[in-house]
């Protein structure tokens, strides 16, 4: 989440996504730019709908399932608050938990009430903002963690075979654990491979292993040795794999600190992403 507010958080001067621990994007997010509507918006459906048997694929024709807010764009605490909405949780049983699909396990427990656990509010979030990256038709899918995957594999799995560029989110403080390799093994690499995608795993809070009292020489090399025993560790080319510092990108945008923003390494994601995109529509207008 902390990504995408580096990618497209200062054309508002703001964050557009929750990141408090513990209360960040709680259900896959879309982002995307539609010409077509007459302002921005969000669309919600209600984490209710797991119950049913029907496919996301027609709820998605099915507007009357979903909750649409209007976001006034040159409002930023109208924005703020209409964002907080993806991190929203409800307090349900443990039984009505499991039978909407929840592990319970891995579920925060109630302070109020015995028995009882935080669930996703909503089941999927589709937001249409303006924006330059959206508006070159740059679409964006945020997975809140691993366990969405496993959650809602209609949500994730079944969108990413459509996607120009996976960009594999870990964390540079922990490097490949083994959560990540086995998601990306099994699901992630297959299908850039067989989709032609571009494929890239970032390595995120790079910020965590600098040192203050360390020349940042030396902290630039300790995290190009990361990037390179991961590149190896997950069998993919170098320069595929992506040291950066989300929360210090954002922060340098937003403060226009060009020596903080190189040291983030953000402008190689965003590089690399905007290649993906031309290429993308190069490769649209040669086959039509």
């Amino acid at each position: 989440s902390e990504l995408i507010n580096a990618l497209l958080g200062k054309h508002y001067g703001q964050r557009l996504l929750p990141t408090r621990i513990g209360r960040t994007t709680m259900c896959p997010t879309e982002l995307f730019y539609d010409a077509t509507a007459t302002g921005a918006y969000i669309k919600l459906l209600p984490i209710r709908t797991r119950a049913e048997k029907t496919p996301l694929a027609e709820y998605k024709e099915q507007l009357e399932h979903w909750v649409h807010l209007t976001i006034n764009l040159d409002d930023p605490q109208a924005m703020k608050k209409a964002f907080t909405e993806v991190s929203q949780t409800k307090e349900v049983s443990q039984e009505e938990a499991a039978g909407l699909g929840f592990d319970v396990d891995y579920l925060e427990p109630s302070l109020k009430e015995n028995g009882f656990v935080h669930i996703p509010a909503w089941r999927h979030a589709i937001i249409n903002i303006d924006h330059p990256l959206l508006r070159q038709g740059l679409a964006i899918i945020d997975t809140p963690g691993l366990n969405a995957l496993g959650a809602e594999p209609e949500l994730t799995l079944s969108l990413l075979p459509d996607a120009q560029a996976l960009v594999f989110v870990m964390s540079a403080d922990t490097g490949v654990t083994a959560s990540d390799f086995s998601i990306w093994s099994d699901h992630i690499q297959d299908i850039a491979h067989r989709r032609g995608a571009a494929l890239y795993a970032v390595l995120n809070k790079i910020d965590l292993l600098w040192d203050e009292d360390e020349e940042p020489e030396h902290a630039e090399e300790a995290v190009l040795r990361l990037a390179r025993l991961t590149a190896k560790q997950l069998h993919v080319e170098p320069e595929n794999v992506m040291p950066i510092s989300a929360r210090q990108g954002f922060k340098a945008r937003l403060a226009n600190d060009k020596e903080l923003l190189a040291r983030s390494r953000m402008e190689f994601l965003e590089a690399a992403l905007a290649r993906s995109i031309v290429k993308a529509k190069a490769s649209t207008l040669n086959t039509t």
